[in-house]
C-alpha cells in the first residue's frame, strides 16, 4: 500500500483506490508516481482482465491538491516539464492499455482526475458524481488533458467546460455522452463488479487487446492507412489461438468461457 493510493488485485481485475478521503483524493506528483506504478503492475500481470480506478470516500478525485499547486508555481521549467512528462505519460499509458480500463465515479472527478476518467475505456458514474476542469479558475490551463476530452467528447461541450470550468453533474455528463447510464449510488460498486465479471468470462483478452490496438491507432492515421492497418490486424487475429476457439465454439454452439 503506498501513500496515496492502494492497489489491490481480486480475481481478474486490478483495482486502483485512491486513498485520501480527507483531501478528497486530491492528486500530487506523489499520487501520480503510484498511480502509474499501480497502473504498470496492473497492465504486465497476465491474470488482470481489467483496470479500475476509484476514489475513497464520497470524492473520487477533486483534482490538484493545494500544497502542491502552491509547489508547482515555484518550481523551476525543467522541474515542471518533468511533472508534466509524468501525467501525460500516465494519461496516455492507461488511454493505450492493452486491458479494459475503467473509472468508477462517485463525487466529483474535477481537473486532472477528470482527465484519468477521459482516458479510461468505461466511465461508471453514480447519481453523486461531478465533474469539471476548474483550471481556469486559478489561473491554470488543462493542456494535458483536453487531448483526451477532445477524443471523448463533442468539441462544443469541451469548450464550454475547459473555457468556463464549470462543474456539471451526472445528467449533465450523460447528455454530453461521458457514459451510457447513471447508477445509483449505493448500487455503483455492485453493477461494476457484476459487468467485470460478465466481461472477464465473456471476451477474449487477445482479441480486445487487438481491438483497442486498432481504435487508438487509426485516429491517427489517413483513411487509406487506417484501413491497411485494419486488414492487416484482421489477418494477424485470425492466427490466433484465441480465434480459433472461439470460432470451434460458436461453430459447436457451446458456450465459452475466457480464462
Amino acid at each position: 500500500m503506498g501513500k496515496r493510493v492502494d492497489i489491490q488485485i481480486k480475481g481478474k481485475v486490478a483495482y486502483l483506490t485512491m486513498n485520501r478521503p480527507e483531501k478528497r483524493n486530491a492528486i500530487d506528483d506523489i499520487a501520480v508516481a503510484e498511480l502509474a506504478e499501480g497502473f504498470r503492475r496492473a497492465e504486465g500481470s497476465a491474470d488482470v482482465r481489467a483496470i479500475v480506478f476509484r476514489g475513497e470516500g464520497p470524492a473520487f478525485s477533486a483534482g490538484a491538491d493545494l500544497e502542491y499547486l502552491e509547489k508547482l508555481s515555484r518550481n523551476t521549467p525543467d522541474a515542471n516539464m518533468q511533472d508534466s512528462q509524468m501525467l501525460k505519460d500516465l494519461l496516455l499509458g492507461v488511454y493505450r492499455s492493452k486491458k479494459l480500463t475503467c473509472a468508477l465515479v462517485r463525487g466529483p472527478a474535477l481537473a486532472g482526475a477528470f482527465g484519468l476518467v477521459l482516458a479510461c475505456d468505461m466511465v461508471f458514474a453514480s447519481d453523486k458524481a461531478k465533474f469539471g476542469f476548474t483550471e481556469v479558475k486559478i489561473g491554470f490551463v488543462p493542456a494535458i488533458v483536453v487531448n483526451f476530452a477532445l477524443r471523448k467528447l463533442r468539441e462544443t461541450d469541451v469548450r464550454e467546460l475547459v473555457l468556463t470550468g464549470k462543474i456539471v453533474d451526472a445528467s449533465a455528463a450523460l447528455r454530453m455522452g461521458l457514459f451510457g447510464q447513471i447508477i445509483p449510488d449505493n448500487e455503483a460498486e455492485s453493477v461494476l463488479e457484476s459487468f467485470l465479471h460478465e466481461y472477464s468470462a465473456g471476451t477474449s483478452a487477445a482479441a480486445v487487446a487487438m481491438t483497442k490496438a486498432v481504435m487508438s491507432e487509426v485516429t491517427e492515421m489517413n483513411l487509406e492507412k487506417a484501413l491497411e492497418y485494419s486488414a492487416a490486424t484482421n489477418v494477424e487475429a485470425r492466427a490466433t489461438e484465441d480465434f480459433r476457439k472461439g470460432v470451434n465454439s460458436f461453430l459447436k454452439k457451446e458456450k465459452l468461457e475466457w480464462s
